[in-house]
């Protein structure tokens, strides 16, 4: 059965009890664009808004059984990948998803580490076999430190990838100084800019989680690329200034 009026988003990401991220937190940053979010579960992982204890990885088989049973009865335009045990689970979700829906616009939220500073990716060889893979999304979000980890630019090899043409990255600049909060979106072989003033002592939990959920819900409504960019960072500057210490609520 498919639903012609319901608009309908994806996230694949962990579970946070703490619902501050991971596709709880992808779930209502969606509610709030008026899209139904629905989840496939990536990890159980045992954490609040200030601690992470551990991941507890879902197997990529009971991922890719997650996807199969949704695609039954759901077609997805747009879709989020989050928090991943590693390169291989990575590149099996994404032909997983370009199977079983070959149309969505396919964003990861590539997070390195959790906010409380739990490292999930740390060695030069991960972030080589991740590298590798970033053609084969539509869309990467990396914050100032996953963009150096991933290396992108660096080497004269990591040069030939094409950004902003292979595919899109937004850098966010929510972990940097100054006055402003800087996102910059390579995209179509141009470089474009989101800027609004620096929430000063706004240290929230899944901020990249949430980002990235909302520009898939506003891709998921049809919006292009650069609208969806900005309607997400206009979320963000709300989420930053809503709820009670490191979690955010926003009406």
């Amino acid at each position: 059965m498919k639903h012609e009026n319901l608009t309908l988003a994806l996230t694949i990401a962990g579970f946070d009890g703490s619902a501050g991220a991971g596709l709880l937190a992808d779930v209502k940053a969606m509610e709030f664009f008026g899209v139904y979010g629905q989840a496939v579960c990536t990890a159980l992982t045992v954490q609040n808004e200030n601690e992470f204890v551990s991941p507890n990885w879902v197997a990529v088989e009971q991922i890719e059984k997650q996807l199969e049973v949704l695609a039954k009865v759901r077609d997805f335009k747009a879709v989020k990948i989050g928090l991943v045990e590693n390169a291989f689970v990575l590149r099996k979700i994404i032909r997983k998803i370009r199977e079983l829906f070959p149309r969505a616009f396919l964003v990861w939220d590539p997070i390195v580490a959790s906010s409380s500073g739990f490292a999930f990716f740390k060695s030069q060889e991960e972030a080589d076999e991740l590298l590798s893979i970033l053609p084969e999304l539509d869309l990467v979000t990396p914050n100032q430190n996953e963009f150096n980890f991933l290396g992108i630019g660096v080497s004269a090899s990591r040069d030939e990838l094409n950004v902003g043409k292979d595919f899109s990255l937004l850098l966010k600049g929510g972990h940097g100084s100054g006055e402003e909060s800087v996102d910059i979106l390579f995209y179509k072989g141009e470089r474009f800019r989101f800027s609004s003033p620096r929430v000063l002592g706004a240290e929230k939990h899944g901020t990249g989680c949430s980002l990235s959920a909302a520009i898939v819900a506003n891709m998921a409504l049809g919006k292009d690329l650069k609208d969806a960019c900005q309607l997400a960072k206009n979320y963000m500057d709300k989420y930053l200034q809503s709820g009670e210490g490191r979690l955010a609520f926003v009406r």
